[in-house]
């Protein structure tokens, strides 16, 4: 588990949304502490950003340190 934190700082990687222009590279903020979603039989670490619409799997997040 990543453990990210409300109002960490993380970029998208190993996702097709980390190949859009709109977030390729860029930072992003966490608007919520991470935590695990569990409606199917495989539960996932998840988290709500900034800009982005719904909670988005954290395995494709990289937290930076500013």
């Amino acid at each position: 588990m990543k453990n990210l934190k409300e109002g960490d700082s993380v970029v998208m990687h190993s996702c097709i949304e980390a190949t859009n222009p709109k977030y390729k590279g860029k930072l992003i903020k966490c608007t919520t502490d991470s935590f695990m979603e569990r409606k199917g039989y495989n539960p996932e670490e998840v988290v709500f950003l900034e800009g982005v619409s719904g909670y988005f799997a954290t395995r494709f997040l990289e937290k930076v340190e500013l």
